[in-house]
């Protein structure tokens, strides 16, 4: 068995076939073939989660006409979910798209429309062939990749390097998501564009294209109106700046003022039409929430580098609940980045483009901490990262001599241990996750009510009284829409409940009383609508048509422990359909005796 040693000696000396081949000319060519091969899966997700939404907009928005306004324009407001209106909000919680805990001025309302043509395209062409929207997303990432191989070639000397860096970019399998799922799409545009600014930027202060000078800025306003990710395009422009830029301070300082104009006008035209952020547990804004937003990047920046450079995923950040694991996870992310940069350190080639790798990596962490940690938002930190780690793995194949090889075995082990997460496990993970990047579809279908419906459900209230995931089940009346179906007169998700048993009251004849093993507003996903900073209280009533919820009880860190849901008409009243998660999937549901209580138990019955 070869030692760490002999493994990246083997792989990377300079007359090998791998090596031979990472200084091809065509390498861009083949990087790019080689990101549409490893997506290629994806033609077959289909559609997921958001990409109902964006169904609904373009192909059945007239079907809610509550909802949404005759002139209304998918073109602008295609990544609008909520616009901060209390009135707009209530018909959205209303008809069932949002659950009954949202916060009425919750704003989830994003300007990006460049990402938004791209759409127009699929469902002008193609609405009914999600592959072929697919294999859209596929070209852009293909051009991403692109791209970015030829910023490393541009930057780096040593070309077999380059071709390396670039390579593990194109084999990342944090790029599965935005590659593979429709609707994070904006992330693979962002990225796109980005790159290109950077590139322009860098022929114009090197070779005084004075053209640059303009498209560089350009093309950062395409990136900001793909995705608002697109401001960390600024980190490696200020990165080329501190340390590239062969002008004076002066000189670097001005060449930076262009941008620093487009980034200013975007966010003001951002804020005066309405886009914003507010009241959501995923989503932070550095300029309106400053305090909590630099708790978010203490709390993401080490999960996110850890992420980055080894394990683990950044999205199982979603599964700290409780504030222990979120710690626990914080800890162990944070040694993993220290272990890591501790060896690195001491062996990478610390000339002014490792700097600009390195700086560029940590500047483009500070845009994505405004969004709950996830490896769907990573294109920009990996540019840096992986241009660092190629320069690490290349100092590392270098045969050390007598005195210092015991000081460099760390840095050997690293090295194998880099070559096997992200030139052996990435693209294998980046493949399967492509095939599925939500999930399993049976996992997708399950969280999803799929019961079938009969017209008359166009006169009933669809009732759920637990759902795993209740965000996802409200994308129900928005499929019936979408797929011609009869559609509820009004969906309600009463509890969020996964796997213990959620406790069922009955105490008069119009009344449930529902606890959640572990209350309301616990996990991520429920926090989506109603961030903790914004708690409820108790008395605290939501009206809805035919219904009114109000918070009985508290848990001991002020959530909603137990709700009541009083309707206008007896709970056997056939004006209501009542549906809970069970094994797997959405079953009938019976309400109990007057005066009884049921525990829904995952796998157990309902009588």
């Amino acid at each position: 068995m070869l030692s760490a040693v002999g493994v990246i000696q083997r792989l990377f000396r300079p007359s090998g076939r791998f090596v031979c081949r990472l200084t091809h000319k065509n390498l861009s060519a083949h990087l790019m073939l080689l990101a549409v091969v490893l997506s290629f899966p994806s033609l077959w997700a289909g559609w997921a989660a958001d990409d109902h939404h964006h169904r609904l907009r373009f192909t059945a928005s007239d079907r809610f006409p509550q909802v949404f306004a005759e002139d209304a324009n998918p073109l602008l407001d295609l990544f609008i979910f909520a616009d901060g209106d209390p009135r707009r909000m209530h018909r959205l919680m209303d008809v069932g798209f949002w659950p009954w805990w949202t916060l009425p001025e919750l704003r989830a309302a994003f300007l990006r429309p460049v990402t938004n043509v791209t759409h127009w395209i699929d469902y002008q062409f193609w609405p009914n062939k999600p592959a072929a929207m697919h294999l859209q997303s596929i070209l852009w990432f293909a051009a991403l990749i692109g791209a970015v191989s030829l910023l490393y070639r541009r930057l780096i000397g040593n070309q077999w390097v380059a071709g390396l860096a670039a390579l593990l970019y194109a084999v990342d399998d944090a790029h599965a998501l935005p590659a593979a799922w429709l609707a994070n799409r904006n992330s693979l545009l962002a990225a796109l564009f980005g790159v290109l600014a950077v590139l322009a930027h860098i022929k114009w202060r090197r070779e005084r294209w004075s053209i640059g000078l303009v498209i560089g800025p350009l093309l950062l306003m395409l990136s900001l109106l793909s995705k608002e990710a697109g401001i960390a395009t600024c980190a490696y422009l200020l990165a080329y700046a501190l340390f590239l830029d062969q002008g004076t301070w002066r000189q670097r300082f001005v060449s930076l003022i262009p941008y620093g104009i487009v980034v200013m006008g975007w966010r003001m035209v951002w804020t005066h039409m309405g886009f914003g952020i507010w009241g959501m547990n995923i989503y932070v804004d550095p300029l309106t929430e400053p305090l909590r937003y630099l708790g978010a990047v203490i709390q993401r920046v080490p999960i996110y580098l850890a992420s980055q450079w080894l394990l683990p995923p950044a999205d199982l950040a979603l599964l700290c609940v409780d504030f222990g694991i979120l710690i626990y996870c914080w800890v162990m992310t944070l040694v993993i980045v220290v272990a890591v940069f501790a060896i690195m350190i001491r062996h990478v080639r610390w000339d002014p483009v490792a700097k600009f790798w390195f700086a560029g990596m940590l500047f483009a962490l500070f845009p994505i901490c405004t969004v709950f940690p996830g490896d769907r938002v990573m294109c920009f930190v990996g540019i840096g990262a992986f241009g660092l780690i190629a320069n690490f793995l290349a100092g590392a194949s270098e045969q050390p001599s007598v005195e210092n090889y015991s000081r460099r075995r760390p840095a050997r082990i690293l090295a194998k241990v880099f070559v096997g997460v992200h030139l052996v496990l990435a693209p294998i993970v980046l493949t399967v996750h492509a095939a599925m990047p939500l999930g399993p579809q049976s996992l997708l279908e399950s969280l999803e009510v799929r019961v079938p419906m009969g017209a008359e459900v166009e006169r009933q209230s669809v009732i759920i009284v637990t759902a795993p995931i209740p965000i996802i089940a409200g994308y129900m009346a928005e499929r019936h829409a979408i797929d011609g179906l009869p559609i509820p007169a009004h969906t309600r998700v009463l509890a969020p409940s996964q796997s213990r048993a959620a406790s069922v009251y009955r105490p008069d004849e119009w009344t449930l009383v529902v606890r959640p093993p572990e209350g309301f507003l616990k996990r991520s996903f429920d926090q989506l609508t109603r961030s903790l900073e914004h708690p409820m209280f108790v008395g605290q009533r939501v009206e809805l048509t035919g219904m009114v919820a109000e918070v009985l009880t508290l848990t001991s860190d002020g959530r909603p422990d137990q709700v009541s849901f009083t309707f206008d008409v007896p709970l056997e009243d056939p004006s209501l359909r009542w549906l809970w998660w069970n094994d797997g999937g959405f079953a009938p549901f019976v309400p109990p005796p007057v005066g009884a209580t049921v525990e829904l138990l995952q796998g157990s019955g309902n009588s």
